[in-house]
């Protein structure tokens, strides 16, 4: 079912664990999205462009470029306010080297394992921060942060490739973090750390839920989620035969969104 050249990512794991159906829908059969995400159309475009252009703002500040007559030009309230978070409440950035929107790839059993990063910062001190930017509108949980496919696959790909960056030093594990920084809830969201315990679970978790993948025999295998929830959320209802009203319960994440037009280091 999966193609030879198909490259596991956060987004894929986390799209499989929600609804099979849709898994396969978006990454193996590449279908394009018959339904908005939701009736406020306008309302989810401009979320999107807003979360977009947040991004954009931070990484060229990074490059030395003052963003801020833009920002004001914008006449987006909730975008000034995201950077008025951003120059009050950033997070820490001890001295070192930065990386922004970086990609690596790495080797995961017989496939890849690709991860884009917002920020990553190899600290002077030896400690190494990933940094991901959400604007999503709901306020952010720590357990939900905690305990899902992006830190876990930003966390293990910095340490198995990270020395791509850091020019052939390898990356201990008990030196990372992964910090969440969400612009309308800036303290909502405590770093996360690592360590080499955690990193060897990481990579077992990883080539389990691969092979569960890889293993499905055909496409009666990726049933529709059981979460009627789900396809309130899911672009692709209509496929499933499942049309839902489409309401206010939508949200945005940007880490899914043209990321895979970016080119990627690999180890």
């Amino acid at each position: 079912m999966i193609n030879k050249g198909f490259k596991f990512s956060q987004s894929s794991l986390t799209t499989f664990k929600q609804c099979r159906r849709r898994f396969l829908l978006r990454y193996l059969q590449h279908m394009q999205w018959p339904a908005p995400l939701t009736d406020h159309l306008s309302e989810w475009e401009q979320a999107i462009q807003r979360g977009l252009s947040f991004h954009q703002f931070i990484l060229q500040e990074s490059l030395g470029l003052h963003v801020e007559a833009a920002i004001d030009k914008s006449d987006d309230p909730l975008l000034q306010t995201w950077w008025d978070n951003w120059r009050k409440q950033a997070p820490d950035m001890p001295r070192g080297e930065l990386f922004s929107e970086t990609m690596l790839s790495v080797p995961c059993g017989e496939r890849r394992l690709v991860a884009k990063f917002d920020r990553v910062l190899f600290a002077e001190d030896g400690r190494v921060l990933i940094f991901d930017w959400k604007t999503g509108r709901r306020k952010p949980k720590q357990a939900e942060y905690v305990d899902n496919w992006q830190t876990l696959v930003y966390r293990f790909v910095v340490v198995e490739a990270g020395a791509l960056l850091t020019g052939g030093h390898p990356v201990d594990p008990a030196n990372v973090s992964l910090i969440y920084w969400h612009a309308q809830y800036p303290q909502a969201i405590q770093p996360i750390i690592y360590s080499a315990v955690e990193h060897e679970a990481a990579r077992n978790r990883l080539m389990q839920k691969m092979a569960e993948i890889e293993g499905l025999p055909d496409e009666a295998a990726y049933a529709k989620t059981e979460d009627l929830t789900e396809c309130r959320r899911c672009e692709y209802h209509t496929y499933c035969e499942r049309v839902s009203p489409r309401g206010e319960d939508w949200d945005i994440d940007e880490d899914e969104l043209d990321w895979d037009l970016l080119p990627e280091a690999e180890l």
